[in-house]
This record gives C-alpha cells, sequence and structure tokens, in this order.
C-alpha cells in the first residue's frame, strides 16, 4: 500500500476513531488476556476437569458481550448521558439497594456484592462507580460557574454518601475509597476552592477512620510490616511472588505461586503473578501502558474543554483517572503498600462487571474523542 492510499485511509477513519489510543487498549487487552491464561491455568485445570482454557474463553467471552453492547453506546451522543445523568445515577443506587435484600443480594467470600438472576450475576457497584463519575462530571459542568460556593460544593457529597452507606453495607470499602479520591480529584480539576477540598479530604479521612476501628478485622490488613507473622497470608505470598521475579522474571506460565499458595492469583492478585513471571520489565511495560492510555485521556479532555465540551472534557479526565487509580490500587495491594482489599485489577483480573464496565468508559473516551473532533472543526483547534 503506497503512502498515498495509508495517509488517506487515516484521513477517512480520524473523524470517528482515535487510531492511537485504540492500540494502546488492543495491546492492554491482549496483554491482559495472555497473563489471565497464565495466572489461572493451574485453577482452571483442577476445578473443570483438566481444561486449563476455561476462564480464558470466558473472559474472551465477556469481552466479546463487552463490545457487542458497547457497538451501541458509541452511537449515543455524549450529551444523551449529561441529560438524563440523574435518572443513570438513580438506577445504579436502585441496584445497589437490591443487593442489600437478601432474597437478591448473592453472598461471595464474606461479601454480598451481586445480584442474582436466572443463574446471571452482575455487581453493581462496578456500573454505579462509572454512572457516578458521569453524573458529578454533569453536575460539575452545570454547576461551573459556581463550584466555588460551599453549598453547592457539598452536593457531591451528598450523593456520595448516599453509595457510600450502601457499598459499605455490602461491604465494599475499595470501591468506597475509590469514589472518595474520584470526586475530589474532580473537583479539584472543576476549579472548586482548594480550602473546600482539604476540609473534605480531611473529613473524609476521619470517616474512613471510623469504619476502621468498627470493623477490627480490617485493622489487621494495616499490619504491612511483617505480613507473615500477621495473619497475611494472602499478602505474604503476593510479596514472596514479587520478590522471585527479580529483574527478568522466570518465564511467563512459570510461576509457582499460583500453584494454589496465592489465593485469587487470576483476580485480586493477578499482578504478583505478573511480577513474578515477567520480572520488573513486566512490571515497567504495564505502567508505562496504563502512562499512555491517561495521558491520551487526558489529551482528548483537554480538547474537550478548550472547544467548550466541558462534560466531555471532565469526563474524559474522569475516566482515564478511574480506571488508572484502579490499575496502581491494585497493584499497591499487591506490594502491601495499601490495605489488602478485594480491588480487581482492570483488564487483566477476571470478572464480567468489571470487564464490561471498563470496555464501555473506554467506548464513551472513543465517543468523545469523535465528539471533540466534530467541534474542533469549527474551532482553532486542529
Amino acid at each position: 500500500m503506497s503512502n498515498k492510499s495509508k495517509n488517506d485511509l487515516i484521513n477517512i477513519i480520524k473523524p470517528f476513531f482515535d487510531i492511537s489510543l485504540f492500540f494502546i487498549i488492543f495491546t492492554i487487552i491482549l496483554f491482559g488476556l495472555l497473563m489471565l491464561w497464565s495466572a489461572s491455568i493451574e485453577f482452571s485445570s483442577n476445578k473443570f476437569d483438566g481444561n486449563p482454557f476455561y476462564y480464558l474463553f470466558k473472559q474472551i467471552g465477556y469481552l466479546c458481550f463487552s463490545l457487542f453492547v458497547c457497538s451501541f453506546f458509541l452511537c449515543i451522543s455524549t450529551e444523551t448521558l449529561k441529560k438524563y445523568y440523574i435518572i443513570f445515577l438513580s438506577f445504579f443506587i436502585f441496584l445497589l439497594f437490591l443487593v442489600t435484600l437478601d432474597s437478591l443480594g448473592k453472598k461471595v467470600g464474606g461479601s454480598t456484592r451481586w445480584l442474582s438472576f436466572s443463574g446471571y450475576t452482575i455487581q453493581p457497584s462496578e456500573f454505579f462507580k462509572l454512572f457516578y463519575i458521569i453524573w458529578l462530571c454533569a453536575f460539575l459542568d452545570y454547576k461551573k460557574n459556581s463550584i466555588r460556593k460551599a453549598d453547592v460544593f457539598i452536593v457531591p457529597f451528598i450523593w456520595f454518601s448516599v453509595g457510600a452507606i450502601l457499598l459499605i453495607l455490602q461491604p465494599d470499602f475499595g470501591s468506597t475509597a475509590v469514589l472518595f479520591f474520584m470526586t475530589l480529584l474532580l473537583l479539584f480539576i472543576a476549579n472548586a476552592k482548594v480550602i473546600h477540598i482539604f476540609f473534605a479530604g480531611f473529613i473524609g479521612s476521619l470517616g474512613g477512620l471510623l469504619v476502621l476501628l468498627t470493623h477490627p478485622y480490617m485493622q489487621a490488613r494495616f499490619e504491612f510490616f511483617e505480613p507473615c507473622n500477621n495473619g497475611g497470608y494472602q499478602l505474604c505470598h503476593s510479596l514472596m511472588a514479587i520478590g522471585s521475579g527479580g529483574i527478568f522474571g522466570k518465564g511467563l506460565g512459570a510461576s509457582t505461586s499460583k500453584l494454589f499458595f496465592l489465593p485469587a492469583a487470576h483476580t485480586d492478585f493477578i499482578f504478583a503473578v505478573l511480577a513474578e513471571e515477567l520480572g520488573i520489565f513486566g512490571i515497567f511495560f504495564i505502567v508505562v501502558l496504563f502512562y499512555l492510555f491517561i495521558r491520551k485521556c487526558f489529551f482528548i479532555g483537554d480538547r474537550a474543554i478548550r472547544v467548550g465540551l466541558i462534560f466531555q472534557g471532565y469526563l474524559a479526565y474522569g475516566i482515564g483517572m478511574f480506571i488508572t487509580l484502579q490499575v496502581f490500587l491494585s497493584m499497591a495491594v499487591n506490594l502491601g503498600i495499601a490495605p489488602t482489599k478485594g480491588l480487581v485489577m482492570p483488564l487483566f483480573s477476571y470478572g464480567g462487571s468489571n470487564y464490561l464496565v471498563s470496555i464501555l468508559s473506554i467506548t464513551i473516551v472513543f465517543r468523545i474523542y469523535r465528539d471533540v473532533y466534530k467541534k474542533s472543526m469549527n474551532s482553532s483547534i486542529r
């Protein structure tokens, strides 16, 4: 294919599709599927009669379903999300409430986070996190001229508190913490008063401390320095796996920790398997991938704001931080920097709800890019 033909093809695709973002996401998805297969192969073989590909095939199924659902979302204008932002948020708060009902909520591993319908399960908290961010970005756009007023600034925390109470009842402290940080970050981007943000952070920290003191089992998760001597079985084996990987790793598929020593190797602790098999180079590669992802989201968000698409700009920033924050919090848990908590790594850990929400979030970024490109054609930005 000649250079002219290539340039013509790029020019045709460019108004509808961000090619560089596509290749970043494509690489992350392939890398995630590869690591999921490696992390789950032994557990899958043992649990499903010698089938080492069960979790891989299930995850590919989730990917195909997510792409099917998101193909419809790609046709929905971001202005539609903004218009019905309260309806979306209210619906997923209602689903969080349903999780608390014994007849509908499904308990797994000591937490009731799933809704079960006719053998199918969904995790409403994953969807609530995304649509809370959508609501917050729309609110900040509508109130951009008054967000520095205290009575307007406090509104997001009222809605956050409603969701946080329902999340804590599950209990899901990891999602609560992620949403709290996201609220502060987006308020900072929206030019809220710094003193208000610091005060809200202080009050939120006191609330987190109160939750910690009233849940004694959580206090053991803060004993990072000697996890193997304080009942920290998961963290102990996670640190041993990461440490044994060294610089170059043991090689893909060569992890010994996943041989039933490391619990949840294909979900919460998949990063430990990655570090053991691929070493520091593998860690560096995943950090670079998500750095490129959040950098691209910020670039799209900046362009959106500059052409007057404030909601879209905030949302691009929010989704970039939302996914990347979860990735680095998951890494921090595996490294013993953060308390051991059920927080999966987006696009790597096994699970349908988180995978769908991650793909949906990325789809929205693609749609924002398309809206920004159309708007920028009538602007001085090129």
